[in-house]
């Protein structure tokens, strides 16, 4: 448990200000349905707030949507996921933005990106439009086999500008911090 105390409440806060700024209130796409609108998510203190009104949060979880998302065979589980989600009630669906340096990454390394992969994961944001659904899109994780953390230490490491090449130095190396920086903004 040793190295976690900084890391889930920095996963929890990064999380939530995805969740707030991808909600969709100012987002235009051109393939959502004419008339559909989702109002943006504030806050009030500690609660979120939806046109005034508090917004309890329902959801579940499905990391997988953007790599399904990549292929037009598995395309389609999506839209019923998402579809299934919205028929239950369900307001909120956690999944991932991100998968660095493997397989079918998003980045495949430092600032470059794969364009196919965020095709995929514009499909999941549209489709989570048109049925209604909020996106809380997960930006990193701690586990190698997607990048995460690991992958920017190791990215640093390979460049020779890691301070530590202990996964913990993604929370306080400048080198990492920024690389991580520049994939959020």
């Amino acid at each position: 448990m040793g190295g976690n105390g900084v890391l889930y409440p920095i996963l929890g806060f990064a999380s939530c200000v995805a969740f707030i700024y991808m909600s969709f209130g100012d987002l235009k796409l051109s393939s959502l349905p004419k008339g559909l609108s989702l109002s943006f998510v504030e806050r009030n203190g500690s609660h979120f707030i939806l046109d005034g009104k508090p917004l309890y949060v329902n959801g579940w979880n499905s990391y997988w949507l953007m790599a399904h998302s990549m292929d037009e065979n598995s395309r389609g589980r999506v839209s019923v996921m998402l579809q299934a989600g919205a028929k239950m009630g369900l307001t909120v669906c956690r999944t991932w933005a991100f998968n660095d340096g493997g397989y079918e990454a998003l980045q495949i390394s430092p600032g470059q990106f794969d364009e196919r992969v965020f095709q995929a994961l514009d499909y999941v944001i549209a489709e989570a439009s048109r049925h209604g659904i909020r996106l809380l899109l997960s930006l990193v994780n701690n586990l190698q086999a997607y990048g995460g953390k690991t992958q920017y230490v190791k990215w640093a490491w390979q460049e020779g500008i890691g301070l530590s090449s202990s996964n913990d130095s993604f929370f306080f190396d400048p080198s990492i911090r920024k690389y991580f920086k520049n994939y959020v903004l």
